[in-house]
């Protein structure tokens, strides 16, 4: 009759087998093996701590039978007590050395107390004995998704699903593999594969809103977290995928409280503290977001994480001593993290250390991060080996670059240097122009400057011949102007290593003046007394907040208008002015190829030619109408106590033109490239840069 009982339980007619033992245990209650056949059935239908209250008085009655051990052992591990099922298993083991399956079980236990590697030996040795242990197979799938190794962790799930289609957990531990492949449809059918064996599964209803989530679709994903949320089942994930869609909304205050929620659930759940920051700062907080992230750091310190997300902050906050410092930190944690060695390599390039970023580079040579190809290309540039460069930029993924464009502009620059040191000019001013149209898509137009006709120039004269203010009360400035491409930005940092003089660089954040702000029309008008002293006094508030004592004022303009020439000539008559100058076509070229001040992005060659020569005559009406300096910029820096050198001290009345440490800096390029070509270099680009040239006469 035991036998019938057993063939039911086989077939998974569970209450009628349930029924059976019961009836033979009111004849011998106690029978260790009518205990332990019902403790295995009552634990199959739910009722856990009734089958282990069994499976355990059937441990009583004969503690020498093996089955019952490793029975005891996987109930214990099913009730989260792992001391005890480890107790069972190591028993089973002992009555019967040949028990392989116990292996599966205490490779299990050493997984939750997150021993990984000895879990990892346990399942090897099940899996050894029999190939076909879907315990172990699952374990070792499990063991993979934490090193995230989602394909070796889809194989082994794969294998366990097969073997044991009715196992929920393995069900949602393959959806959890198949999601992380990003191959959704598969991971949902397989989520829902857990659904059906187990309708209230928590950890299958997770998956699926996190599938919903990376399909984009808010709705299910909403209504898979709200109902764990009101189960109380997952509360921390549940948490971080409601947060995860306010984020995916742009929604940052309303995705932080969850975010907050879900630590106050879960402390140490550290994707949410670094999504958290992550919103602080896209909505403008990052100083709170660095905070925050730093504060977690000390309480983490092995959170390799968090040490990543604060050194990416750092990076994009220009903080590049404290990034390399969390980078070298992360590196530490995770010395064979290929990507943690790209980002080291990253910051100690940024911080100017270039002997070492080299060094990570080529320890990183064979990672994909376009950055650290970018950075091994840059490198082969500066050691004069162009071939190299060029072709490790060729063997670029462009692809993986289609949504990058800083990067995509970046490999289109290193191109055109690559091909200019080679001599392919053609193929140089190709990528340079490349380059520079990906820039102008992002940066705003150039400045509208008007044609000086000849009505607007006797409009400009004849205002400028109208009478001066009677009484200004501030020094006259002295104005540096510049074409981009024509090396001003050097001439301003000699000029601003000078003792006796002080160099305005605010003008570059949009200063709001006359001088330098957007153009007022009423300048074209006759302005009275009261206009001119209100002009002035507006152009001295910032030089009175800044108390730069007895200094000369440079006041370097990113770009001058013309029509503020008779309010400047009336305000300031001795007011003077330094024009930096460098040969046309090397002018271009050089703008093109290294940019320009902020706010002055050419569309392309041609345009910005025409832009050139407009911005020039702005600037040689005001050689005509003031008192006026021009120089030739390659020539001074080439020997400042030179022609150029002398007759620059002279006009600006000072003893003597020393570079110092502004110079110094100003002289070389970021990251080693070069900052301008050689006077002349322009000439290689006749063919190619035809048209824009032309363009400049």
């Amino acid at each position: 009759m035991l036998d019938d009982i057993i063939e039911l339980h086989r077939a998974r007619r569970l209450e009628d087998a349930e029924r059976g033992y019961r009836e033979l245990l009111m004849e011998s209650p106690d029978d260790p093996e009518l205990l332990h056949l019902l403790g295995i059935v009552r634990g199959q239908r739910g009722d856990r701590e009734e089958g282990l209250s069994l499976v355990s008085r059937a441990v009583e009655l004969d503690p020498d039978d093996w089955t019952y051990q490793h029975t005891l052992g996987e109930m214990h591990l099913h009730a989260q007590r792992l001391d005890e099922s480890e107790r069972a298993y190591q028993r089973a083991r002992e009555l019967n050395p040949n028990l392989t399956n116990a292996y599966s079980g205490l490779g299990q236990i050493a997984f939750l107390r997150g021993d990984i590697d000895t879990a990892e030996q346990y399942f090897k040795i099940a899996l050894r004995a029999d190939d076909n242990d879907a315990q172990a197979l699952a374990g070792l799938g499990n063991i993979a998704l934490t090193r995230n190794d989602a394909q070796m962790a889809s194989r082994y799930l794969s294998r366990a699903v097969e073997l044991e289609p009715n196992d929920a957990l393995a069900q949602s531990s393959l959806a959890h593999a198949l999601l992380n492949l990003g191959m959704l449809d598969f991971a949902a059918q397989t989520a829902d594969n857990a659904l059906a064996l187990k309708p209230d599964y928590a950890l299958a209803r997770l998956l699926r809103g996190n599938i919903h989530l990376s399909k984009n679709e808010p709705q299910p994903a909403t209504a898979a977290f709200e109902w764990l949320l009101a189960r109380g089942e997952q509360s921390a994930p549940a948490r971080l995928g409601l947060g995860d869609i306010a984020r995916q909304q742009e929604r940052y205050d309303d995705a932080i409280a969850h975010y907050e929620e879900a630590l106050r659930h879960q402390p140490d759940l550290h994707t949410a503290a670094v999504r958290r920051a992550d919103c602080l700062a896209r909505s403008g907080r990052v100083d709170h977001a660095i905070a925050d992230l730093r504060s977690r750091a000390q309480e983490y310190p092995q959170a390799l994480i968090v040490h990543i997300a604060l050194a990416h902050l750092l990076m994009q906050r220009s903080a590049h001593a404290d990034a390399l410092a969390a980078w070298r930190y992360a590196a530490a944690l995770a010395p064979d993290n290929a990507n943690v060695r790209a980002g080291l390599a990253l910051a100690l390039d940024n911080v100017g250390d270039i002997a070492a970023a080299i060094e990570e580079a080529e320890r990183g040579a064979a990672s994909a991060r376009p950055e650290l190809a970018l950075l091994r290309a840059r490198t082969a540039l500066g050691r004069g080996d162009a071939a190299t460069t060029l072709q490790r930029l060729q063997a670029m993924d462009v692809q993986a670059l289609e949504a990058q464009p800083r990067l995509t502009r970046r490999r289109a620059r290193l191109m055109g240097l690559a091909q200019d040191a080679l001599g392919q000019w053609n193929d140089a001013a190709e990528a340079f122009d490349a380059a520079q149209r990906i820039r102008a898509a992002s940066s705003p137009p150039l400045p509208a400057l008007p044609e000086l006709d000849a009505a607007l120039r006797e409009r400009l004269h004849e205002l400028a011949s109208l009478p001066a203010l009677r009484e200004p009360r501030t020094p006259p400035p002295i104005l540096l102007l510049g074409l981009p491409g024509s090396g001003v930005g050097r001439i301003a940092a000699l000029l601003g290593d000078q003792p006796a003089l002080k160099v305005r660089r605010d003008r570059f954040a949009g200063a709001t003046d006359f001088l330098g702000g957007t153009f007022d029309a009423r300048l074209l008008d006759p302005l009275t007394d009261a206009d001119l002293a209100w002009l002035e006094r507006r152009y001295a508030r910032p030089l009175q907040r800044a108390d730069i004592g007895d200094a000369r004022v440079i006041e370097w303009l990113p770009w001058f208008d013309a029509r503020v020439l008779p309010a400047l000539r009336r305000v300031w008559p001795n007011a003077r002015i330094v024009i930096a100058r460098r040969e046309a076509r090397d002018t271009l070229l050089n703008w093109l190829v290294f940019g320009g001040a902020r706010g002055l992005t050419m569309p392309d060659a041609i345009e910005g030619a025409r832009w050139l020569k407009l911005a020039s005559d702005h600037q040689s009406l005001a050689a005509e109408t003031m008192t006026a300096h021009t120089i030739d910029t390659d020539a001074l820096l080439a020997d400042p106590a030179g022609e150029q050198g002398a007759a620059l001290t002279a006009f600006l009345g000072l003893q003597s033109l020393q570079p110092g440490a502004l110079s110094q800096a100003a002289s070389h390029g970021r990251k080693g490239l070069p900052i301008a070509f050689a006077p002349g270099h322009g000439a290689h680009y006749q063919e190619s840069l035809a048209e824009a040239f032309a363009a400049l006469d």
